[in-house]
């Protein structure tokens, strides 16, 4: 199981046994598991680009954050540094 499919397990099983009751401090505890764990959720890096040296050898990929719009991330970075987005970068070869 993968990040995206535990996301929509969790938030499915909240919304099934939602019996309509106020729960205010459940409901709030849910709110930020789900904003949480959603930047858990590898995303792209929009604007991906490869950077190349002088002799023209690849050297590294650098892109902006799908989430916040952060520019200048690079593929050593797993995750934003300004909102925790997880990052995906798989498929670089460069």
């Amino acid at each position: 199981m993968d990040e995206r499919e535990a996301f929509d397990r969790m938030t499915d099983h909240f919304a099934r046994h939602n019996d309509g009751r106020q729960t205010p401090y459940l409901d709030e505890a849910v709110a930020i598991w789900q904003f949480a764990a959603c930047k858990q959720i590898p995303e792209k890096p929009k604007n991906m680009k490869s950077i190349f040296d002088f002799s023209g050898k690849y050297y590294t990929t650098k892109g902006d954050c799908p989430n916040c719009g952060a520019e200048g991330l690079f593929i050593a970075m797993s995750y934003c540094c300004y909102c925790g987005q997880k990052l995906d970068w798989g498929g670089i070869n460069g």
